[in-house]
């Protein structure tokens, strides 16, 4: 998560192993100069209009993993909520270096686009991280090209984002409803539901390795823990961490699918998301003794 002073390139400077996309072979960095363009335009758009005149662009449908992000952006969420989606999306993408540089030349472009940094500034940036030798040779070319987009079915970057998953969205909705519970009955409530009657040793182990007092100390947990994690992990320590935290139930829900690997529908209404919650909620309460 980006901390409240932290400049966006500290924050990915500390965070990811950028390294990573300066050894990418030369094809998928020009692969990914159609990315930098796009982000480039869509921060042209918002800084003429606003971010919502984005998702009224023709540009908004071009790319579904740049679709989610200006969804993200247009939902009004916290600077530090996004970086913590961006961060669960690249969690999946260990074994592909081209995709996890895809999430993140998105991931930092959107949040330059929240911040209101300059098109060229965005552009420049994100071309450096492509490496110094593939900067010299091509910034002037890309920048001359920067309104020309050339994103098809051959050059494009097709992240392929997880299907319906009975397991994991059971999961999600207990992980929200138990959110919910904190929200209308407290955090002893909740406590008591997760140790007594809901069943799930490693949640139990999880909220309470994180439910510390000393905030840094449950973060540094936190971080710890996810590094090496496998995914169900990852999962349970950033549902614990959200109840812990407070985090909004619809920005959880965005956090949890984006540790799924699962691409979130903007479309789906969120009371049909509040009321599964609710429902999920009133059968886990009816199971405490």
């Amino acid at each position: 998560m980006i901390n409240k002073y932290d400049h966006i390139t500290d924050y990915f400077e500390s965070t990811f192993d950028l390294s990573r996309i300066k050894k990418l072979p030369i094809t998928d960095k020009f692969r990914l100069i159609n990315y930098i363009k796009l982000v480039g335009k869509a921060n042209d758009i918002a800084k003429a209009k606003d971010i919502d005149a984005i998702t009224e662009s023709p540009i908004y449908n071009i790319d579904k993993t740049f679709h989610l992000f200006i969804s993200l952006l247009a939902s009004e969420l916290s600077t530090e909520v996004i970086s913590d989606i961006i961060e669960c999306y690249a969690y999946n993408f260990e074994e592909s270096d081209v995709y996890f540089a895809k999430i993140v030349m998105l991931g930092s472009g959107a949040l330059m686009i929240q911040k209101g940094i300059e098109s060229n500034a965005i552009r420049s940036y994100l071309i450096s991280l492509l490496g110094d030798e593939f900067l010299k040779s091509n910034y002037q070319r890309m920048y001359n090209e920067k309104d020309i987009l050339d994103i098809n079915e051959e050059n494009e970057i097709n992240i392929k984002y997880k299907n319906f998953d009975m397991t994991y969205r059971k999961m999600k909705y207990d992980m929200l409803a138990l959110r919910q519970i904190k929200t209308d009955q407290g955090a002893q409530k909740l406590r008591e539901v997760i140790f007594k009657s809901y069943g799930s040793k490693e949640l139990t182990l999880y909220y309470s390795l994180l439910d510390v007092h000393d905030k840094k100390i449950s973060e540094y947990l936190y971080r710890k823990l996810m590094k090496d994690a496998p995914k169900m992990d990852r999962f349970l320590l950033t549902a614990s961490r959200s109840m812990i935290r407070d985090v909004d139930i619809i920005d959880m829900h965005y956090l949890l699918n984006a540790v799924i690997g699962k691409y979130t529908n903007f479309l789906k209404p969120y009371s049909e998301v509040i009321e599964e919650i609710k429902l999920r909620e009133k059968e886990i309460l009816s199971a405490v003794q």
